[in-house]
């Protein structure tokens, strides 16, 4: 048998340009997200069905980088159509994780340290802010 033409080869060659497309969808759904949440920006809109004509912000920078990148175009135009990194379950996804990676770089610098939260801000009757702090030594 020619082993260029064996199924399991033909198998073996599919699976790693797909993982490889996955890679890439999922390093530019990340840079994404990261960028919309540096900048506190919302990431879904009203209505994210491919014919709206604003389908929120996530999508939009989605579709923006595929027209900017021919990679990242290619890895979802060719890619598993059931694995886009699109919904909204992935999208919250991406954010808790990026928020946990945040958390542990937060509490590994202030390990063992006092700290300081603002938990409260109010304006008394003579328009002075009066700010409530909460202290805590993390553990």
């Amino acid at each position: 048998m020619n082993q260029r033409t064996s199924v399991s080869q033909k198998f073996v060659k599919h699976s790693k340009e797909e993982e490889i497309r996955y890679k890439i969808r999922l390093s530019s759904s990340l840079d994404v997200a990261r960028f919309l949440i540096m900048q506190g920006n919302t990431f879904r809109g009203h209505d994210e069905s491919s014919i709206f004509l604003n389908k929120g912000t996530y999508r939009e920078m989605i579709d923006w980088y595929k027209d900017k990148v021919e990679t990242v175009k290619d890895a979802y135009d060719k890619g598993l159509k059931n694995c886009q990194m699109l919904a909204p379950s992935i999208q919250k996804d991406l954010t808790k994780a990026c928020a946990e990676e945040v958390t542990a770089v937060i509490m590994d610098e202030i390990r063992g340290r006092r700290f300081s939260v603002l938990i409260d801000e109010s304006r008394d009757v003579s328009i002075k802010e009066q700010n409530g702090y909460g202290s805590k030594v993390c553990e």
